[in-house]
This record gives C-alpha cells, sequence and structure tokens, in this order.
C-alpha cells in the first residue's frame, strides 16, 4: 500500500470534500481552510491551538504575512482542485458558495498518514470556526479580502 499523498491538488479536493461534508461553505472560507490545513508549519499550530483566538495570535507571532504568504502560494492547487471537482460533479458552485453534491467521493482511509493528519486537522480547525463568519476569520488573522 502506498503510504504517501503528493499532489497537493489530490490533498486539497479531499479536504474540501471533508470540510462540505460538514457544511456548505463560501469559496473564500473553504481556501483559507485548506490553506491552514495543508501547510505543515500551519498544522502544527492548529494541533497547539485550543480555539481559534490563540491560533490566530499564533499563526501572528510567526511574523507578518505568513498566512498572506501560504494563500499566495497554494491558491493555485485551491483553484485546480475547486475545477476538478466542479468538471467531475462532486461540487457545485453558485452565489460565492460551494456546495458538496457527490457524498461518495472519498475523504478518508486513504492510506496516507500526511492526508490523516490534515484530515484530523480538519476536525479540529472546523470545530475552532464553526460559529464565526468567514469575514471574522479573515480580520482575526489579518488577511485582506
Amino acid at each position: 500500500m502506498m503510504n504517501r499523498v503528493y499532489n497537493n491538488e489530490a490533498i486539497i479536493m479531499v479536504c474540501i470534500v471533508h470540510l462540505l461534508k460538514k457544511k456548505e461553505m463560501s469559496i473564500a472560507l473553504s481556501y483559507l481552510l485548506s490553506t491552514l490545513l495543508i501547510d505543515g508549519q500551519l498544522g502544527k499550530i492548529i494541533q497547539m491551538s485550543a480555539d481559534f483566538e490563540k491560533l490566530s495570535n499564533s499563526i501572528k507571532n510567526q511574523g507578518s504575512g505568513l498566512l498572506s504568504r501560504k494563500l499566495i502560494s497554494f491558491g493555485p492547487y485551491f483553484m485546480n482542485a475547486v475545477v476538478i471537482l466542479k468538471q467531475s460533479n462532486i461540487i457545485t458552485f453558485s452565489d460565492g458558495v460551494l456546495r458538496l453534491i457527490d457524498q461518495t467521493f472519498p475523504d478518508d482511509g486513504l492510506g496516507s498518514k500526511r492526508l490523516g493528519r490534515i484530515l484530523k486537522n480538519a476536525d479540529i480547525l472546523f470545530e475552532m470556526c464553526k460559529y464565526l463568519s468567514t469575514k471574522e476569520m479573515y480580520n482575526k488573522l489579518n488577511i485582506q479580502l
């Protein structure tokens, strides 16, 4: 069994589906959460944070612009992942909102330790921010919308 998923688009696709199984969300929120999840450095910060306030403070303490740089660097992967999911009729996109339409797309048990860690972090991150608006999250993380 191969224990590696290296393809960033594939990992982001699984992240998007995993998050959309919990609730539909704006593309801006999906982009932010996917970026927080796929980056190893940010993933470690998620694991050490008790709540979104601690998470945002820890990220800001890493230096100005860290998250903005990560968003820019993962942007093309995210857009490719969304396009692939849309063209494959896994998700739909309307009014700025992503919705899952194919519940059978696998989002666990894929045999990758990295992906397993990312999905575990996805559940932690989702719980941290489920009551925050996208705008609140971007503001707390000092990201321009």
